[in-house]
């Protein structure tokens, strides 16, 4: 078990090995609660933190909706013409 100590402006350093433990980071959110008089640190990961890769997904939709090349008003046009 560590210790630390409460600083000016109530500011905690954690040791390294704890936040090298639970993975956290530099502005990660940290939920902080108090179960039976202990303070609890919590991480709270979340997906908008984590940096996800859209290259697999790209062209995925290619051909789907425009087979042939027309130009975009052409293209409305014959969809607004469908709708008679």
């Amino acid at each position: 078990m560590e210790t630390v100590k409460m600083r000016e402006r109530r500011q905690l350093t954690l040791p390294a090995g704890v936040v090298e433990q639970v993975q956290i980071k530099t502005n990660d959110a940290l939920q902080v609660s108090v179960v039976n008089g202990v303070i609890q640190l919590t991480p709270l990961h979340t997906v908008a933190s984590k940096k996800i890769s859209l290259r697999p997904f790209l062209g995925i939709a290619k051909g789907v909706y425009q087979t042939e090349k027309l130009p975009i008003s052409k293209y409305v046009e014959d969809l607004r013409n469908e709708w008679e």
